[in-house]
């Protein structure tokens, strides 16, 4: 529906162009100033695939009310930055337009500057799993870039089988009603103040008992924040989610407006509780892909960071021992955290900071063997819950 949106958007750039390109080919003869009344059009859309910066900021501009950039790998789009144009500033804009201030950027180029006042930039892309740690780079962790994504990685990451159905079926008109709803949302204007040039935007405040479960819910995470003594444990990411909680519940709100299931007059509860649930499944997500990354991390092209380490050590002798085998200071906390909890711990915690290790022989690849049993009991029992699903599945149709 948003493509639909953007499709008609472009006919009416396409026309607007006629007509501007006819009063000026009029000018040109000396009939009369048509030509001269007349503005050059903009182009405005939602979606855009491929786009520098600079274009980007350009299509921002002349769409007050938010764009969407979508890329294929995620991972192009980072390396892309300051590959071809040592002023490519696209990782600081994404950052400013996520705290919501104000973008600016000034051109030689440019006969004007462009300025959003309140800009409205949303990236959606996708990376292989086995590309994972170059995401997940010192630099992006160290600036705060990827602690304002939300990633969806399944549990469950086979394919699912096709399935015919008969031809007569009755299925509900799913595409039609998501048309609806985005078309309504679509509708809703976007107020410009006087010049045309800046956003109105109309503020949602949460009622008193949404307001009061929000604040509750995330006092929750200040005071395990709080209780945490070494600075280099707290995740910064953390700090992150009520702002993310805060945007999905506008976003649930809205959407039941759409669906005439609520109004917009206030933020409800259940939009709020809605909202943290989400964050809660996105921050699972993101807990099994640090996972993910620590295995494959710490397998047998990372194993000399133990060896590095003695029998008994601190967290700060192996972010050093890190530093040697390129393991980033959260990647190896993570990696701490993680060979603890193995069935056969690698390693114990025996106070704060302070760990020994409980394999002082070296076997063949103990780190790889322990790490792959630690997969292989996780599908196992992944594997055995979703066959007890299945049985229950058809228990119920019998």
């Amino acid at each position: 529906p948003i493509n639909e949106y953007d499709d008609r958007l472009h006919e009416k750039y396409e026309l607007e162009c006629d007509e501007y390109e006819r009063a000026m080919s009029v000018g040109k003869h000396g009939n009369d100033g048509e030509g001269q009344l007349l503005k050059k059009p903009n182009f405005v859309t939602t979606v855009i695939y491929d786009s520098t910066p600079e274009a980007m900021m350009n299509i921002h501009q002349h769409n007050q009310r938010g764009i969407t950039l979508v890329v294929d790998e995620i991972l192009a789009l980072f390396n892309s930055v300051k590959r071809y144009n040592s002023k490519n500033n696209l990782i600081e804009d994404l950052l400013t337009a996520y705290s919501g201030q104000p973008l600016k950027v000034i051109r030689k180029s440019e006969s004007r500057p462009v300025l959003i006042k309140n800009p409205c930039v949303n990236v959606i892309g996708s990376v292989q799993t086995n590309m994972l740690q170059e995401v997940f780079r010192a630099e992006f962790l160290a600036n705060g870039l990827l602690d304002r994504f939300l990633f969806v990685y399944p549990k469950n990451r086979k394919i699912s089988g096709w399935r015919r159905e008969e031809r007569n079926t009755v299925r509900p008109d799913v595409m039609n009603q998501w048309r609806t709803i985005i078309n309504r949302i679509l509708s809703i204007p976007c107020i410009l103040d006087d010049k045309g040039t800046t956003v109105n935007p109309r503020i949602l405040t949460m009622s008193d008992d949404a307001e009061e479960y929000f604040y509750e819910w995330y006092n929750g995470i200040i005071d395990a924040v709080n209780a945490i003594e070494d600075d280099a444990n707290v995740e910064s990411r953390k700090m992150k989610l009520n702002g993310h909680v805060a945007r999905l519940a506008l976003l649930f709100q809205v959407m039941k407006w759409a669906t005439d299931s609520g109004d917009m007059q206030y933020i409800e509860w259940d939009s709020v509780e809605s909202a943290i649930r989400m964050i809660d499944y996105y921050e699972e997500t993101y807990r099994r892909i640090q996972e993910t990354i620590v295995i494959n991390s710490i397998g047998e092209t990372k194993e000399v960071w133990l060896s590095l380490l003695g029998d008994r050590f601190t967290s700060g002798d192996a972010v050093i021992a890190g530093r040697k085998v390129d393991m980033s200071r959260r990647t190896v906390y993570y990696a701490l955290d993680q060979l603890c909890r193995l069935q056969h711990p690698l390693i114990e915690k025996l106070q704060h900071g302070v760990y020994r290790k409980l394999m002082t022989e070296n076997t063949d690849a103990p780190c790889t063997i322990a790490l792959s049993s630690y997969q292989d009991t996780k599908q196992i029992s992944q594997s055995a819950k979703v066959q007890s699903a299945t049985t229950l599945k058809s228990e119920d149709h019998e």
